[in-house]
């Protein structure tokens, strides 16, 4: 598994860590980019002790047309930063995220997404 580097282990970037560490973590949000992971988690016995598992807080982030909290650089990262305020502290953020990835798409890609291609968006697919 790769991982942020939370616990200020190494000097940034992404680093593999152990499903031990991820357990010595015991995070409250899970944030992937993986797919499968992100559907095969919360029915790994391994996984659920782990209290973002365990409350339903593993999230896959979303990607088109490239990843919105991660790589490449882009300026998706701007419409990232909404997601993952929302994501984090729901209750600090009220904002519609729909309307939100909308305004985003017709501003920075000149394309107003429907209802279908946000839905897609937001649940992180290919």
């Amino acid at each position: 598994m790769l991982a942020q580097n939370v616990a200020g282990e190494n000097k940034g970037g992404l680093a593999n860590v152990s499903i031990e560490q991820v357990l010595l973590w015991n995070p409250d949000v899970i944030i992937t980019i993986d797919q499968d992971f992100a559907a095969s988690v919360r029915n790994d016995p391994a996984w659920g002790s782990v209290k973002a598992v365990r409350d339903s807080r593993v999230h896959l982030s979303p990607k088109m047309p490239f990843g919105w909290v991660d790589f490449p650089p882009s300026v998706n990262r701007l419409i990232g930063l909404w997601w993952l305020a929302k994501i984090l502290y729901p209750d600090k953020f009220s904002e519609d995220m729909r309307a939100l990835t909308r305004d985003f798409y017709a501003m920075f890609y000149h394309r107003t997404p429907d209802d279908a291609q946000i839905d897609h968006v937001l649940a992180g697919r290919d």
